[in-house]
């Protein structure tokens, strides 16, 4: 029997998040990122979490959307959303 075939991967999957957690990192209403939606990509900054159905929820690449709208971040949140991108989060009890 062959063995199976070899997957190779360029680079980790980006990390997709929904729209409330978008607007609570960013801090910005849905009336503003709604103001700011002919700057967004599908595929790129947001993609349907159901490609077939047009009426499913957009998943956002927050980090992308951040730096499209070039919001001033505190460097403490912009470090625990990287290493949340980066799977570096530990939950010590």
């Amino acid at each position: 029997m062959p063995p199976p075939p070899i997957q190779w991967f360029t680079s980790t999957p980006a990390p997709w998040f929904s729209t409330s957690e978008l607007l609570e990192y960013l801090d910005i209403s849905e009336a503003e990122l709604k103001r700011s939606a002919n700057l967004f990509v599908e595929g790129l900054h947001y993609k349907l979490e159901i490609p077939s159905n047009p009426n499913s929820r957009k998943l956002w690449r927050i980090d992308l959307v951040d730096e499209m709208l070039c919001l001033p971040i505190p460097p403490l949140e912009k470090e625990a959303m990287l290493n949340a991108i980066n799977n570096r989060i530990t939950c010590s009890q």
